[in-house]
């Protein structure tokens, strides 16, 4: 099983989170850098991938908080549509 650690809490742009995400999943060239993309992307994994997510203390503030939510939603799409992709989020509550 392949496992990737996704620590956001460093992350502060869109852009960052893109570049990240396609260093981190390996993405090829054409990945769009946007969620639509990543989602594409990420459905056509075929080897048991489980992905752990951290980000940043939603407290602080920051202007990625509410991307990185959208990016969740996209994470969770994702596992419910390809069954090689499990995701883990910091938040157990999540989880559940």
């Amino acid at each position: 099983m392949k496992k990737i650690i996704l620590d956001f809490k460093p992350i502060r742009t869109k852009e960052d989170v893109h570049k990240y995400l396609s260093m981190k999943f390996d993405l090829p060239d054409y990945y769009g850098e946007n969620l639509d993309a990543l989602y594409d992307c990420l459905t056509e994994i075929g080897e048991p991938t489980c992905v752990g997510f951290f980000e940043p203390d939603p407290g602080d503030g920051l202007p990625i908080s509410a991307y990185l939510k959208r990016l969740k939603c996209v994470l969770k799409d994702v596992e419910e549509e390809n069954p090689h992709f499990a995701v883990i989020f910091e938040d157990i509550e999540e989880n559940l």
